[in-house]
């Protein structure tokens, strides 16, 4: 008589299997390590390493095709796969801002107060 081995499923959503390309980023946004997504799910993904890389459980994955960047958390990992799930309201829908920006933004911001100081300065003289 055979026997029959039934897998449960733990998941909550189904995975779809996908071949994107993926970002990981870490270490207050100054570390970066790209992967490569093979199934994603309104909750999880499974990410795939050409290596074994020494991560955080805790990082924000980037997947540029999608424009989508997630906090994840690690639920479980072998040599060069790690299972993820999305953590709750960290979800954005645009791509992480370049530092350059960041940093042209402040400097404008910085100007813009100078010349509104600069403005009250020269009306309240008149």
């Amino acid at each position: 008589m055979p026997t029959t081995t039934t897998l449960t499923e733990r998941r909550r959503s189904v995975r779809n299997r996908t071949l994107i390309g993926g970002k990981i980023i870490f270490n207050q946004r100054q570390s970066t390590l790209d992967c490569v997504v093979r199934n994603l799910s309104d909750d999880g993904a499974l990410l795939v390493f050409p290596d074994s890389v020494p991560l955080p459980d805790l990082f924000e994955l980037y997947v540029p095709l999608r424009r989508e960047s997630r906090m994840v958390r690690s639920r479980w990992r072998d040599s060069e796969h790690i299972g993820v799930t999305f953590t709750a309201g960290a979800r954005q829908n645009d791509a992480p801002i370049p530092l350059d920006l960041v940093r042209r933004l402040r400097k404008l911001e910085q100007e813009n107060a100078t010349l509104k100081a600069r403005i009250v300065e020269l009306t309240e003289g008149a």
